[in-house]
């Protein structure tokens, strides 16, 4: 039997529940409940947290229990393997599914009982719950303090920088909180987009502006669209008087402060702004803000900043829908040499419909940041197909590269089998070596003579583990070499199966067989380039 121990701690430090301490009490706890142990494998992730999975040792756990190498999985405590209960759930799935029994030493839950198992569920449970209390009550404390008008933290919007001011509680105590302080040059640039905004009308003209005038943002990058709308929708430059008052209560805002704190002078600070959902961070309805005034000094009068939320929305409501239908194949692959996407733009005549290429980067700075030529449409989707065709030949270079590299994979194959060989035979011998010194130790009466076996057996067991980290490594490379092997056949593959089938598939098959082959298709004003996925730059 062989029993693997999985030990986990957050942080590096060598006091209380150690990741060695885990260890040494999951190996006692298995020799006083288990019979005819071979080996105890043992993985130990210290620095890591247990609200997710990524974690090395924990996947190399996971994957050798896929591939049969132990028949128990220990750990100290339930939440040494994670606190979060679909991926606790998915763990046992795991070893369920591979008929390994489960075992944590402090709440003493076995799997091989459906009592067992209904209560290491519920361990669990509770122990997410607690986690998500503790996190529920930090966010409460954090939305009171919000109330205050001070700042939390995070990154501070363009105009402002945090600084710490002292203040007195109640009791006297001496406190420390934060408040935004105004960075006068970068206030100016917010002024002047807020101005120029309500003379374009759209953001798409505002953001040109700022190209062909090589205005850049506080971390020296171009603006965009969605970074000058988060500037242009942020309460915090609003000055705070009694219209804005009455557009938040309008809105149904939390206002956490009174009518009379709305003094005209200082600017806005919004909590409760966004959340994150799907991985992704999405903007909350207004009705979910708190809206406090600020003890910052706001820049923007209030009738011009609702009148910018205003046309923001209008336009929104008006934005066309791109409706490229049938047109620009290649449209998800293609790629300006500037490093910006090209879109397909279709003019529709009386004599048909024509439609090309042209460069995001080039259309929003009007030529100022790159001035590549366009690409017919037509013509540069029957080009991608053609030049496709010719790849797809056994005698092309492209074929001929991915049959050289999976030769040279298949060389490499040979020599680790060889490597693993020599390694097996040399961890044998050390195994051997093992065996017979502890033989020789149990006989030897002299405790000089025992000190120096002991000392051998140290040695031995120490090249034991690099060799099999050896054999590790190698076996991972040979894992990595197999699945680049399978892909390069896939390529070849899909590229033949694409030469014969393309001129009978619809545009949606084309399209979805270009980027299964297709990485990416630059375009430098000359020259279209094809990457195709997998192949060796």
């Amino acid at each position: 039997m062989k029993i693997a121990i999985y030990s986990r701690k957050s942080k590096f430090t060598g006091k209380g529940e150690s990741t060695q301490n885990q260890i040494e009490m999951c190996k006692e706890y298995a020799k006083k409940h288990f019979a005819n142990i071979e080996d105890f494998l043992i993985y130990e992730d210290e620095g890591f947290s247990g609200g997710n999975t990524d974690r090395p040792e924990y996947r190399r756990m996971i994957k050798d229990a896929r591939n049969g190498k132990f028949d128990v999985l220990m750990c100290y405590r339930l939440d040494r393997i994670s606190r979060n209960i679909a991926d606790f759930s998915d763990t046992i799935e795991i070893l369920q599914d591979n008929n390994i029994a489960f075992v944590s030493v402090r709440e003493q839950f076995d799997t091989s009982t459906p009592m067992g198992r209904a209560m290491m569920y519920i361990a669990s449970v509770f122990a997410q719950l607690e986690r998500e209390t503790i996190a529920e009550r930090i966010r409460d404390n954090m939305l009171q303090l919000a109330r205050s008008g001070r700042w939390l933290g995070g990154r501070t919007p363009l105009g402002y920088k945090s600084e710490p001011i002292e203040y007195y509680d109640a009791d006297m105590n001496k406190r420390k909180m934060y408040k935004l302080s105004a960075i006068p040059e970068e206030l100016k640039l917010v002024k002047i987009l807020y101005k120029k905004f309500l003379e374009f009308g759209t953001l798409t003209k505002l953001e040109s502006w700022t190209l062909e005038n090589n205005i850049k943002t506080r971390s020296n990058n171009y603006f965009d669209r969605k970074s000058l709308k988060l500037i242009l929708t942020n309460p915090v430059y609003l000055i705070a008087d009694e219209l804005a008052y009455e557009y938040f209560k309008s809105l149904k805002s939390d206002i956490a402060c009174s009518k009379n704190d709305f003094d005209g002078i200082h600017g806005l600070m919004v909590f409760n702004k966004h959340q994150e959902k799907k991985s992704k961070i999405i903007r909350k309805d207004e009705e979910e803000w708190i809206i406090a005034v600020g003890k910052h000094e706001g820049i923007i009068e209030s009738k011009d900043w609702i009148q910018v939320q205003n046309l923001i929305k209008e336009n929104s409501k008006k934005a066309p829908r791109s409706g490229t239908g049938q047109y620009g194949l290649i449209t998800p692959l293609l790629k300006c040499s500037c490093g910006s996407k090209m879109r397909v733009s279709i003019n529709k005549k009386s004599y048909g419909t024509y439609y090309y290429y042209k460069c995001l980067m080039k259309e929003r700075s009007r030529g100022s940041r790159c001035n590549v030529k366009n690409l017919n449409g037509k013509a540069t989707d029957e080009l991608i197909i053609n030049e496709l065709k010719k790849m797809a030949k056994s005698d092309s270079e492209l074929m001929k590269n991915l049959e050289r590299r999976r030769n040279n994979i298949s060389n490499l194959k040979s020599e680790a089998y060889c490597k693993k060989k020599e390694l097996e035979k040399e961890l044998a011998e050390k195994e051997k070596a093992i065996r017979n010194l502890t033989i020789q130790l149990s006989q030897n009466e002299s405790s000089t003579a025992a000190k120096y076996i002991i000392e051998q057996i140290e040695n031995l067991d120490k090249e034991i583990k690099k060799i099999k980290d050896k054999l590790y490594s190698i076996n991972e490379k040979e894992e990595i070499n197999l699945i680049e092997k399978n892909n390069l056949d896939m390529i070849k593959d899909l590229l033949k199966h694409f030469a014969n089938t393309v001129d009978d598939l619809n545009f949606e098959e084309k399209k979805k067989f270009l980027r299964q082959i297709v990485n990416e298709i630059v375009w430098d004003g000359k020259k279209l380039e094809i990457n195709i996925i997998g192949q060796d730059r």
